[in-house]
């Protein structure tokens, strides 16, 4: 992983282990540092994350407004929504650090898993059921798991195939690429995999 990267990753990581440790920041802002926050923005990451709640990146990885420019959407898909914040991130920012997190008791894994396969979500929807589909194939032991693991896996695949920007600043050394997993009864990050563009 570039230095950068690794450095961004450290940064979050440390910040997951304030939260679960009961010794978060608690940032505080005055006028005077909103006024100053509103001039500019430097984050160091981008999060792709799901819209539930309970998973918010800036209090998952205890870190100030500023730091985290992230897209949340159901089930953590590479919506087109989710694409424009990438593009933003790498190509206004140059972020050092991608990821895509997924999350334990995902209400959009959970409903597709247990056979629902109506309503909105078009392709998004599909997304999630093709991740199930995979884990499935493994036989794990617990099947829900692998299939929110698997569909922060796939998304990053997905991020790779789409986005032409994340790919160029993949290879010039720029930018990581990372997929995780959030644990809602421990509060733990837990990196999955770095993932790569094969096709270099």
């Amino acid at each position: 992983m570039v230095e950068r990267a690794q450095i961004a990753l450290d940064t979050l990581m440390e910040g997951n282990r304030r939260f679960r440790n009961s010794t978060s920041s608690g940032a505080t802002y005055t006028p005077e540092s909103l006024a100053e926050l509103a001039k500019a923005q430097h984050p160091i990451a981008a999060i792709i994350g799901c819209a539930d709640a309970r998973v918010a990146p800036e209090i998952v990885f205890d870190q100030p407004l500023g730091v985290i420019f992230s897209s949340r959407v159901p089930g953590n898909v590479a919506a087109d929504s989710a694409q424009w914040m990438l593009e933003i991130a790498v190509k206004e920012f140059n972020v050092p650090l991608v990821m895509v997190m997924g999350h334990t008791g995902c209400l959009a894994v959970g409903q597709l898993l247990d056979g629902d396969k109506g309503g909105p979500g078009g392709l998004q929807r599909f997304a999630v059921l093709n991740a199930i589909y995979h884990a499935r194939q493994r036989k794990p032991e617990d099947l829900y798991l692998e299939a929110v693991c698997e569909n922060a896996r796939q998304t990053c695949d997905f991020l790779l195939r789409d986005s032409l920007s994340l790919r160029a600043a993949m290879l010039n050394g720029h930018t990581a690429l990372v997929s995780a997993v959030y644990r809602m009864d421990t509060g733990e990050v837990e990196i999955l995999q770095e993932h790569v563009d094969r096709r270099f």
